[in-house]
């Protein structure tokens, strides 16, 4: 049974000092693999007082600062100003601020099972309330290195906190823990935060130009304070691009095991409907735009999710249905049922990382294309993944096996990623490039990585299982999640996509008008792209290279 107490009071309340404590800021890299610790050295060559990016309209960028202070900051309040352009102006809203937590995690490394084991500090969570989880031993120097003494606790609403570091061993099944049991949730507004003397708060900003953004270089402000006094102001200059992004030439899918149920819980699985919404809100606005569906719910559960997905922007037009076992007697059933909310296609889901090379299931995939389905299938062994290529409608590959894509693609069928990682290391670097150019490298038509939460145990805890590490993208809560920063790293992986999509299609705009030279500059730019190793690219000079390159070419029409 999970540990209850309140926090000692030496725990909750800190020493109020005037004032006068002198800040060093310094602007870091929000994607990278590189990690910063409370106590971490970072390099002075990154002290700035200044932010800067450029989004297109609708996207969503994420860049990031750190304060370290000389005294003991009871109260650091982090504070937007609205922007202003020529003439234009974004609300504050415009920069969503948020602290990057250090708590500890059961590894390290990017195996979904335990290749190390330990505690290790690890910045994972994004919080509007730093609060929400207190960790012991957060003075630990090395991220790599276990403190076998660090604990995690999670704040309920009761302001009561949870011990979720235990390490008794569950065995590998999820803990579906109601909320009633378990009522955790974020603050909807980033809260004051306590800064101890000589130490790292790391900040996390997701800059979001919304829709309709005026093209304009937009200037504002961030104020740190205590009290009414300013500490230090950090000066914003964001330049909103005339970028029309298109969504990737890839399809972005996640697998998700959530289904609404008459239960609201902490896992991944049970979900009551708000829970339900707001985590298809997250899945879309982090770039997954069509995720897999759970086949545990009766028709009219299934009907009301399918209609959620469409309110919140997702694609129904190939529905991936993880069924239990794939047979061609629902197809028409489930096609006319589904027809109403877009459903075109019914993907079903064969058995898991097998050998289906055989006259049963050979058998079955055609009865379920006979009847007007489609099948798809996970595999991380070449061989099985290889001798069904002329039968298997979609493959979710565990690796990027460029000949695997082109023997697919010679049926007509697709290919897409998982296992490459799977959602376990806190590396945003990693997800970025695996999940993002990698994928066009390797011709692959789209990603379905496994999964967005699946927990072993308490998804909160990461130490109750022996075996295998929880898989989380975003931690549930009663009304909401809780983000990390390999999703942040995720989304980036798809935004270079996008980047990579509008390149491509003013390219084929300019050779429509005639144009030469940027033409040239610019598909010799993609070929060089296509075949370098992205592991010693900087994704941000690329990304910046593309909107380079699409400025050149949209100013010559």
């Amino acid at each position: 049974m999970p540990t209850y107490a309140k926090l000692m009071p030496n725990q909750l309340s800190y020493n109020v000092t005037e004032a006068t404590a002198n800040l060093t800021v310094y602007v870091v890299p929000a994607i990278t693999d590189t990690k910063i610790l409370p106590k971490s050295s970072i390099s002075s060559s990154y002290i700035s007082n200044t932010i800067s990016a450029r989004v297109s309209p609708g996207e969503y960028n994420a860049v990031s600062f750190v304060v370290n202070s000389d005294e003991d900051i009871d109260s650091l309040q982090v504070v937007a100003s609205d922007l202003s352009g020529n003439g234009n102006k974004l609300l504050n809203s415009t920069l969503d601020i948020k602290t990057v937590k250090c708590w500890y995690q059961g590894g390290y490394e990017a195996s979904n099972e335990r290749s190390v084991v330990g505690r290790f500090l690890t910045p994972e969570l994004l919080l509007k309330d730093d609060s929400l989880v207190i960790v012991k031993g957060d003075d630990w120097t090395k991220w790599n290195v276990s403190n076998p003494t660090g604990k995690n606790y999670l704040k309920l609403t009761n302001r009561t906190y949870i011990h979720i570091s235990d390490d008794t061993q569950v065995d590998d099944s999820p803990n579906i823990i109601p909320a009633s049991e378990r009522p955790v949730q974020d603050a909807s507004t980033l809260q004051p935060v306590h800064l101890p003397a000589n130490y790292n708060k790391q900040f996390w900003i997701t800059l979001h130009a919304p829709e309709g953004a005026v093209p304009d270089n937009y200037k504002g402000t961030i104020s740190l304070k205590s009290g009414s006094q300013i500490l230090k102001t950090l000066d914003v200059n964001l330049q909103v691009l005339p970028i029309d992004l298109p969504q990737p030439n890839v399809e972005y899918s996640v697998i998700y095991d959530g289904t609404i149920s008459g239960l609201t819980s902490i896992s991944s699985f049970d979900k009551s409907v708000e829970q339900y919404t707001a985590e298809q809100n997250d899945m879309r606005e982090h770039g997954i735009i069509n995720p897999t569906i759970a086949a545990l719910a009766p028709d009219d559960i299934l009907l009301q999710e399918l209609s959620i997905r469409q309110q919140t922007g997702m694609d129904n037009t190939n529905v991936y249905y993880f069924t239990i076992n794939a047979n061609a007697d629902i197809v028409s059933h489930f096609k006319a049922l589904t027809a109403p909310y877009g459903v075109v296609n019914l993907y079903q889901y064969g058995p898991d990382e097998q050998d289906i090379n055989n006259s049963t299931n050979r058998d079955n995939i055609k009865d379920i294309h006979n009847a007007g389905g489609k099948y798809f299938v996970g595999e991380w062994i070449y061989s099985y993944a290889d001798s069904v290529a002329d039968v298997v409608d979609l493959l979710n590959a565990g690796d990027l096996w460029p000949e695997m894509a082109d023997k697919y693609h010679s049926y007509g069928h697709k290919i897409y990623s998982y296992n490459n990682p799977q959602v376990v290391p806190d590396a945003p670097e990693l997800f970025r490039r695996n999940y993002g150019l990698a994928l066009w490298q390797a011709d692959y038509d789209g990603t379905m990585d496994y999964a967005y939460q699946n927990s072993m145990g308490d998804i909160w805890n990461d130490f109750d299982c022996n075996q295998f590490r929880d898989h989380v993208f975003a931690y549930p809560t009663m009304n909401g999640v809780v983000d990390t920063t390999k999703w942040e790293g995720f989304r980036e992986g798809v935004n270079d996509m996008r980047y990579l999509a509008a390149l491509q299609n003013e390219i084929a705009a300019a050779k429509s008008r005639g144009e030469n030279t940027t033409v040239t500059e610019a598909e010799n730019y993609l070929a060089q792209l296509k075949s370098c190793n992205l592991e010693d690219q900087d994704l941000d000079a690329i990304r910046s290279q593309m909107i380079d390159h699409i400025l050149m070419l949209s100013s010559s029409s």
